[in-house]
């Protein structure tokens, strides 16, 4: 048992590097634009379908190697892709994982799902993967594809944001609220290292959101809460958010109730970043 053991610690192990490699080499082998790659990312939502990209530090010393970190975006999109009931059903199936992830097939700049410009030619599409769990991680219950081949499209830029290497982790935690349809999500604003990732479903109550005004997101922070990984909002959970707006600005509280945690990850937003699971993920229950 000791020996298998180790033969599945030594696959996990080679699994991680194998795919970080994949992802944070394939500038490399794109010379003329360094920002292309294969970005995965995290999939949300059932009657609205969103995808939260997995992103990076540019590591300073990788800089110093003229390697350019392709995955330095915080982005948020709403999409819809082919065959999307069957993944709704799939994630409405008892005892299905809380984490569903999707994998391009090709290798693209991640702007491109974002344009900007009077002059910007509508978003791309691209093939890609579904999957239950974590496609960069193995997992002990078997998950795995349960969609291949899908063309996925790209409906609405809920955020795209590219981290600033002077930017200062705010003291308070800070969330991004988003969603339609009163299926509502809170995505942790990642700003600069160490920082984590997280996406929860949540309720609110204090302010009636139309699907306009949560269109491109709306900012809510916890004061009196940590920006750290284990001050984060935790399922179960309830806070109060303050959300400031109008001219002159104002501040509305509003009641959050997390509903559940659907993914969280801190060891990758590390400078180095570190690829096995942490302990916070662990407890987390994230591989």
């Amino acid at each position: 048992m000791r020996n298998q053991n180790s033969i599945i610690a030594a696959f996990a192990v080679t699994l991680a590097l194998g795919l970080f490699w994949a992802r944070s080499t394939a500038a490399q082998q794109h010379p003329a634009n360094p920002d292309v790659a294969t970005h995965n990312m995290v999939v949300i939502g059932e009657r609205t379908v969103y995808l939260s990209h997995l992103p990076m530090f540019q590591d300073p010393e990788d800089l110093k190697k003229k390697f350019i970190m392709p995955h330095r975006f915080q982005a948020i999109f709403e999409v819809v892709f082919d065959h999307q009931d069957e993944y709704v059903k799939d994630r409405q199936t008892p005892g299905a994982p809380r984490l569903y992830t999707l994998g391009p097939q090709e290798k693209f700049v991640l702007s491109e799902l974002a344009p900007t410009g009077p002059d910007a030619k509508p978003p791309r599409s691209f093939t890609a993967k579904v999957l239950r769990g974590h496609l960069e991680k193995p997992s002990p219950n078997g998950e795995g594809v349960i969609l291949r081949d899908v063309q996925v499209r790209v409906k609405r830029v809920v955020h795209f944001r590219e981290f600033d290497p002077k930017a200062k982790r705010p003291a308070r935690l800070e969330y991004l609220l988003f969603g339609k349809g009163g299926e509502l999500f809170l995505a942790h604003l990642i700003v600069a290292p160490p920082d984590f990732d997280q996406l929860l479903s949540v309720k609110v109550t204090g302010h009636e959101f139309t699907d306009e005004e949560l269109a491109k997101g709306v900012q809510v922070a916890f004061a009196g809460s940590a920006n750290t990984p284990a001050g984060r909002l935790k399922a179960k959970q309830q806070a109060v958010g303050e959300m400031t707006s109008g001219s002159p600005p104002s501040t509305t509280k509003l009641q959050i109730v997390v509903n559940g945690e659907l993914f969280f990850e801190e060891g990758e937003l590390r400078v180095p970043a570190v690829f096995g699971t942490t302990p916070e993920e662990k407890r987390a229950g994230f591989p």
